[in-house]
C-alpha cells in the first residue's frame, strides 16, 4: 500500500476540492487551533454563535491559504481539521481499494463538473469567486426565485441546477468521508 505522503502527492496536489470551496463552505477551528496565529497567517477567522458552544471560530472556503498549484501556503501551521481530513477517495487509494489512476480520473471529472458550475454561476451574474460553490448557488437560486425569470434565465438556471446535482452526486459518492468510491 502507498504511504499517505505518496497518496497526497499523487491526489491532493491534483485536486484541491477540500480547500477550494467545492466540498466545504467553511472550516471550523478546533480546540488547540490558534485563532490569532491563523489570522496573522492570512486566514479570515471569524467567530459565530453556536448552540452547543459559546462561540465557534471558523474561516471560509475557498481557503485564503490555497495556492494555484493546490499547495497550502500555511501547511506547517494549518488547523487541526485540515491536518486530519482525508477524503474517501484518498482513503480508498491509501488502503488499496482504488487505483491512483482511477482516482485521478474521478478528480478530473469532479474538477470539470465544478468548472461547469462556476461558468454557469458567472453566466447568471454571480462572479464572487470568494464564496464556496454551495453558497453561490443558494444565493443565485434565491435571486432567481424572487421574481419570475425570463426564458433564457430559467433555462440557464435549469442547466445550473442539473450541473450542481451532478457535482454533488459525484462528491457525495467519492469524496465525503464514509462514502465508498
Amino acid at each position: 500500500m502507498p504511504s499517505p505522503a505518496t497518496v497526497a502527492e499523487q491526489l491532493c496536489l491534483n485536486c484541491g476540492l477540500c480547500c477550494n470551496g467545492v466540498l466545504f463552505k467553511d472550516v471550523e477551528l478546533q480546540p488547540g487551533d490558534d485563532d490569532g496565529k491563523l489570522a496573522a497567517l492570512g486566514l479570515p477567522v471569524t467567530n459565530r454563535q453556536s448552540p452547543i458552544q459559546n462561540r465557534q471560530s471558523q474561516f471560509p472556503q475557498p481557503c485564503a491559504a490555497l495556492c494555484a498549484d493546490n499547495r497550502c501556503r500555511i501547511y506547517a501551521d494549518r488547523p487541526a481539521r485540515c491536518r486530519e481530513f482525508e477524503c474517501a477517495l484518498f482513503k480508498s487509494v491509501a488502503t488499496g481499494g482504488t487505483e491512483a489512476s482511477a482516482a485521478l480520473r474521478t478528480i478530473r471529472t469532479a474538477l470539470q463538473r465544478a468548472n461547469k458550475v462556476h461558468k454557469l454561476l458567472t453566466a447568471l451574474g454571480d462572479t464572487d469567486e470568494s464564496l464556496a460553490l454551495s453558497l453561490r448557488f443558494k444565493r443565485t437560486r434565491r435571486r432567481i426565485e424572487s421574481a419570475p425569470p425570463d426564458e433564457a434565465t430559467a433555462d440557464a438556471f435549469a442547466e445550473l441546477s442539473m450541473a450542481v446535482h451532478e457535482l454533488n452526486f459525484l462528491i457525495g459518492r467519492d469524496f465525503y468521508p464514509g462514502a465508498t468510491p
